[in-house]
């Protein structure tokens, strides 16, 4: 039932963000808005639940919103060429995360039932990690090569990554690679899915004209697989850590937004850099 889910949401989910993609900027800005309210909501909702919540966690709330949006802002300032206004969001960023730790450390830290599962570190290391990776789409959007074609290829590599992981690890998955943190993640499952991503990028590479040596194409594959994994498992280990199963529950048969997008957040960023560094 639960594949059954998975699969009917992805059928009428992915041609969605495709569309919203393919439509503009705007209509990607649309998106990251709509993943960093519920990613923010996500995160917050991993603290222990209580029946009514205090006013230091509806701060802790507040700066959870600021800490994934923010970045965000700031690439839209950077890919506008707002350079004035770019070096001064960053400051503000910079100076932000340095006072929002201070305060967690100064004034919180007393509140250890707050930060009683996940611990504080980890819980803001996560938070700005998840702000920082949503900034990057909008920045690869914009790149002055192919931006929009890029976007369209690291998500449909990540999706055919995860859709065969899962599909050819509940057939044939047998050896667990870190059970401990996340028991359904295969060896098997995480080959099928490696060997996956060959086919379709020679694929998105025909019929989005993105032209490179095969060199570089193995190295996306090999990075992009290597990142999945990471991704999740680093997802699953902070919700291991919250005591909690899914993120949320607003993509019927995914869970949460999170649990949707862990891969696709770590392969953003990586794959921007590549992009960067390789000149694709």
């Amino acid at each position: 039932m639960i594949l059954k889910n998975r699969i009917i949401t992805s059928i009428i989910g992915i041609p969605i963000i495709f569309i919203l993609i393919i439509w503009n900027i705007i209509g990607l800005l649309i998106l990251c808005s709509i993943i960093s309210l519920i990613a923010s909501y996500e995160i917050y909702k991993m603290l222990p639940a209580k029946k009514t919540r205090t006013i230091t966690e509806k701060i802790i709330f507040l700066n959870i919103l600021i800490s994934i949006c923010l970045p965000s802002i700031f690439s839209i300032f950077i890919i506008n060429e707002i350079s004035e206004y770019s070096g001064v969001l960053f400051s503000i960023y910079i100076v932000f995360v340095s006072l929002s730790t201070l305060v967690y450390v100064t004034i919180f830290s007393y509140k250890k039932e707050i930060f009683q599962n996940i611990g504080f570190w980890k819980f803001w290391i996560y938070t700005t990690f998840i702000g920082l990776c949503i900034a990057h789409f909008p920045l690869l959007y914009n790149h002055e090569s192919n931006g929009e074609s890029l976007t369209i290829m690291i998500i449909g590599l990540t999706f055919t990554f995860d859709i065969f992981s899962l599909l050819i690890g509940k057939r044939f998955g047998k050896t667990k690679i870190f059970p401990r943190i996340s028991p359904n993640k295969s060896l098997q499952g995480y080959i099928g899915g490696f060997i996956s991503l060959f086919p379709i990028l020679f694929l998105l590479q025909m019929i989005l004209g993105i032209s490179s040596s095969f060199l570089i194409f193995f190295i996306l594959i090999i990075t992009i697989g290597f990142s999945s994994l990471l991704g999740d498992l680093y997802e699953s280990y902070i919700k291991r850590q919250a005591k909690i199963k899914d993120s949320g529950s607003i993509i019927p048969g995914h869970g949460g937004i999170l649990d949707r997008t862990d891969s696709i957040l770590s392969n953003i960023i990586v794959f921007y850099w590549i992009v960067i560094w390789l000149k694709i």
